[in-house]
């Protein structure tokens, strides 16, 4: 009985450091994602014509750089 007490007591020890972990990378990433969103509801008020010219800018940028 006492061994099923320590094994339960293990996992859930590594079920809260997982929980930890989780919620330091949702922090950690907050940001980028912020960010991403930003860029996101810029390019909805942006018309087809100009989000295409700009994606193929970026594309001849990317490509300029690489050797």
């Amino acid at each position: 009985m006492m061994i099923a007490i320590w094994i339960i007591a293990i996992c859930e020890v590594i079920r809260a450091l997982q929980n930890v972990m989780q919620i330091h990378m949702l922090k950690h990433d907050t940001g980028a994602r912020d960010n991403a969103y930003a860029e996101f509801v810029k390019s909805l008020k942006q018309s087809d014509r100009e989000y295409v010219r700009m994606m193929l800018e970026e594309f001849v940028k990317q490509e300029g750089k690489q050797p």
